[in-house]
């Protein structure tokens, strides 16, 4: 992510540049985009150092089932079927979370293709690897349908695949995997002996041991095949959060639920199924990835409408993808937090922005961000009206950088401004002053052919 440093860059480039000719000696310097809204972290305070930053990008998704018509898909085709439309956008995040629904074996129980019992092949193990599932969770009714040996098998063959395992299908677990800065724990309220009272405690202590760690519940909970969550639902994801969790996650309703934000903790009661065999309805094959992206202090969600075809899940195309959040009430709900997201745009051409003005946003940029939606970017506004450098260093996107005066209008274009990976990095610093900065992917202005004096509006 791009940059800005403030007073005393002149004087920090020009010694760059000696020293960079010293040594060197002179050189030159299609899928529907996601819904996105902002929390501050909880956990981190904004005196954090820009490079003691270590960004975190997980993603969530629902309910997975490898066995019945998907074995028999598998079967046919590979067992990398289910993946292979989705590999590579689960491979541009740190790693992925799901809820595994039944028990995988060397030897597994062949059922029926009506069978509501599950057991997958032991083949599927380096598909959901390859696929960078980095943590399941085996808290739901189906982990036991090879019963407790089938249940220990799973667990073993996970392990052998480095894949960790969280939560029980009965019991209330004390058991969470640690990453990082991150905590996940999982339970199981559907035909479990797992009820209310335990889930609140154990969450409290798992709080208390890691008070400054990040805390994910994954839920497996609610009635099937209802687009909302029931009451029962809100109330116990309220304690959950007031018991100390900082994101539950939702699993079981096969259907994609609503999500919500209390006291700036965000609830997401169902993602709906993953790969399923469920073809019966629209609902059953409508589903939600959620990604949790955490930069120091600063926690964006973005939500990827998902479409799964004959058990392959698949981003859904724009349109699709827009009428689906517009049906589901979800186009409204953007941000959270002061943070603003505006649609700023050039004549026709028009994106979604981050707004930022705050000087640790300023100074954080979209550092460290491993991808940027093609009509997302982010606007700096500044308090001055001067000469504002920008510099790439730990930036991971090619940028396009706009700046434009007090009436928004473009004074100079830096295109193509790729990351810099070196210690020592060079910066852009027009000669024209400047009130607003704008950054999209790399190419924008040239695809939409931006000259100089053209003027954004918002």
């Amino acid at each position: 992510m791009s940059f800005l440093r403030g007073l005393g860059i002149r004087r920090y480039l020009l010694l760059a540049l000696i020293l960079l000719i010293a040594i060197l000696g002179v050189s030159t310097l299609k899928r529907s985009s996601p819904q996105i809204f902002e929390i501050k972290n909880p956990q981190k305070n904004n005196q954090q150092g820009i490079e003691e930053i270590k960004p975190i990008n997980v993603l969530f998704v629902g309910d997975i089932m490898l066995d019945r018509k998907v074995e028999a898909q598998m079967e046919k085709n590979g067992f990398t079927y289910p993946f292979e439309k989705i590999t590579s956008f689960l491979k541009e995040n740190d790693y992925v979370f799901g809820n595994l629904e039944g028990s995988i074996s060397k030897n597994p129980t062949k059922f029926s293709l009506s069978a509501m019992t599950f057991a997958f092949s032991d083949k599927v193990v380096q598909p959901l690897k390859l696929s960078n599932f980095g943590i399941l969770s085996l808290a739901n009714n189906h982990t036991l349908n090879m019963y407790l040996d089938g249940l220990e098998e799973t667990k073993t063959i996970l392990g052998q695949a480095e894949i960790d395992w969280v939560g029980d299908p009965v019991a209330c677990s004390n058991d969470y995997i640690v990453k990082g800065d991150l905590i996940f724990s999982a339970f199981n309220t559907t035909f479990s002996e797992c009820k209310e009272d335990g889930i609140i405690s154990i969450i409290a202590k798992i709080k208390k041991e890691n008070p400054g760690k990040f805390l994910i519940v994954s839920m497996h909970w609610g009635e099937e095949y209802k687009t909302e969550s029931s009451q029962a639902q809100k109330n116990l994801a309220h304690k959950i959060i007031d018991s100390g969790a900082d994101l539950i996650i939702g699993h079981h309703p096969h259907v994609v639920q609503e999500f919500e934000k209390y006291k700036d903790k965000m609830i997401f009661y169902s993602l709906g199924n993953f790969i399923f065999d469920q073809y019966f309805s629209a609902e059953t094959q409508e589903e939600l990835g959620v990604r949790l992206e955490i930069y120091g202090d600063k926690i964006i969600y973005r939500i990827f409408p998902i479409e799964s075809i004959v058990s392959q899940p698949q981003l859904m195309e724009k349109a699709k993808a827009k009428e689906f959040m517009r049906k589901r009430g979800f186009e409204s709900i953007i941000i959270i937090k002061d943070t603003e997201i505006k649609n700023v745009c050039f004549g026709e051409n028009c994106f979604y922005a981050e707004i930022v003005e705050k000087p640790e946003d300023v100074m954080l940029g979209l550092m460290f961000r491993k991808n940027l939606d093609k009509d997302r970017g982010m606007l700096f506004k500044f308090s001055e009206y001067k000469n504002h450098s920008f510099w790439m260093k730990n930036t991971l996107i090619p940028l396009d950088i706009i700046w434009l005066n007090e009436n928004m209008e473009v004074v100079y274009i830096g295109e193509n401004i790729q990351p810099c990976k070196e210690e020592i990095c060079g910066g852009i610093n027009p000669i024209e002053k400047s009130k607003y900065v704008l950054e999209l992917n790399a190419g924008i202005a040239q695809k939409i052919n931006l000259k100089i004096g053209d003027k954004l509006t918002f």
